[in-house]
């Protein structure tokens, strides 16, 4: 066996005797960008742009749940304050999750950066404008991190953009076919994402009165029953995370009266796509309105 001088083999290493390249030996796998939203639809958003660079974990991912009466969890808090990147609705929806995410490096208040104000919709994941604002800012807070390709970043944004798109022309050609139409809806979950198909909410008083716990005036509650009773409205929009018997009432009322009942929840279905999903809640809406959804 050849021997090698003491004095060579110090400078080098077993790679190179081997030889194996040293860059190719000390090339480190990147570390996935560790994401913690407090709602799944954000979390999808950013798995989207994030690709392999990123992983992401939803604090509320159970269908049927309603965020504004969330008792969180500590779990929910350190699982949030590890982050590298948090999201948060905020806009009141899920205020809770604020102070989790005050020591992550990087953090996004969707509230904040859709230019939200009090009394607007606070269902900002079913609002397209809303999503496009913070998708770029996501891919921006994203490719400044160590590590990762920006090019690679703008790629995935850049296809997320084309489906948000997608989705913008599905809305502009419902409302181009129905103009407005009035529906009335147990709590205005999706309010933005349905005007901009053509649908107006006309029991706003009355379904805000419920998102905020609060019981809706007499005046009120006599108008959505005259609307539905008379058939004023196309549909009855519900939440499947809200239950009470006042949108008891108003459902069995929808079914006397043969309206269509189309639910609408506020949390990301497991397995969809935010796309996917915002795609499969316009089919609903089109065959409630008799278009068959296309």
């Amino acid at each position: 066996m050849r021997s090698f001088p003491a004095f060579l083999l110090a400078g080098l290493s077993l790679g190179s005797i081997l030889g194996i390249s040293d860059v190719a030996q000390a090339e480190p796998s990147p570390i996935p960008v560790r994401v913690v939203c407090a709602e799944a639809a954000w979390c999808n958003v950013a798995a989207q742009i994030g690709g392999a660079d990123v992983q992401t974990q939803a604090l509320l991912a159970t269908p049927g749940v309603d965020p504004h009466d969330l008792t969180p969890s500590p779990s929910m808090a350190r699982a949030m304050a590890g982050a590298t990147i948090a999201v948060v609705n905020g806009a009141t929806y899920d205020d809770w999750a604020l102070p989790f995410a005050a020591s992550a490096p990087g953090k996004i208040v969707v509230a904040g950066v859709a230019g939200w104000q009090p009394g607007d919709n606070p269902h900002l994941f079913l609002d397209p404008e809303a999503v496009g604002k913070v998708a770029h800012v996501f891919a921006d807070m994203l490719s400044h991190q160590p590590g990762i390709s920006a090019s690679a970043v703008t790629g995935r944004l850049e296809a997320f953009l084309k489906e948000l798109d997608g989705v913008k022309a599905r809305l502009a050609a419902m409302k181009a076919q129905h103009a407005t139409v009035p529906v009335a809806a147990v709590e205005p979950v999706g309010e933005t994402l349905l005007r901009d198909a053509g649908l107006d909410v006309v029991d706003e008083n009355f379904a805000l009165a419920i998102m905020n716990h609060a019981e809706p005036s007499p005046r009120d509650v006599a108008q959505v029953d005259t609307m539905i009773d008379g058939r004023k409205v196309r549909m009855l929009i519900t939440n499947p995370a809200i239950h009470s018997p006042q949108i008891d009432r108003l459902v069995d009322r929808a079914h006397a009266a043969g309206l269509p009942i189309v639910a609408i929840g506020e949390t990301l279905p497991p397995g969809q796509s935010w796309q996917g999903w915002v795609y499969g809640i316009l089919q609903t809406v089109g065959q409630a309105l008799g278009d068959g959804g296309h």
